[in-house]
């Protein structure tokens, strides 16, 4: 957190992203086995995604570790969303990929774009069947790399200031 004892308000809000992120993680998951999703889960997941745009502003002007963290975090998501797309495009069953991605979708912002995805291939554009998955899993791909693009480059310039 800070240098201080004290929480600021920054720290707050991170504290309450992490939290508003973990909680739209886990709905999104629940009400996506089935695709159930409420008007509830669809301000919750509006909330998230406002958050994260709102969040992905405050950060270009992080310091490199934090933007370090954040680049890493997309570079991990977009490897487990790579690892789903390989295994949605090859048919592969792999019980054990399986709960560990799961596991690791909690964390990740997967489960909110594999909603918001849905919507968007599913219901909007009216994609099935198989097709449909290897679309918003690539759609989801696509997401989590450019954020690691942005988050490298803000990085590196971040680290280019700092040297200065």
């Amino acid at each position: 957190m800070g240098d201080s004892k004290r929480w600021s308000a920054a720290d707050f809000a991170a504290v309450a992203w992490v939290a508003l992120h973990v909680y739209a993680s886990v709905q999104s998951f629940r009400h996506g086995l089935y695709q159930t999703y409420t008007g509830r889960t669809w301000v919750l997941l509006t909330i998230w995604l406002l958050g994260l745009l709102v969040l992905d502003a405050w950060l270009s002007a992080g310091r490199p570790g934090l933007l370090r963290f954040a680049k890493w975090y997309w570079a991990f998501s977009a490897a487990l969303a790579a690892g789903v797309l390989f295994t949605v495009l090859l048919d592969l069953t792999l019980d054990w990929a399986l709960v560990i991605g799961v596991l690791c979708s909690l964390v990740t912002p997967l489960n909110q774009l594999l909603a918001f995805a849905w919507l968007l291939f599913d219901e909007w554009a009216g994609l099935r069947g198989s097709a449909r998955y290897g679309v918003e899993w690539s759609a989801i791909l696509l997401f989590c790399l450019v954020h690691f693009i942005y988050f490298a480059w803000l990085h590196r310039r971040a680290e280019r200031k700092q040297n200065r």
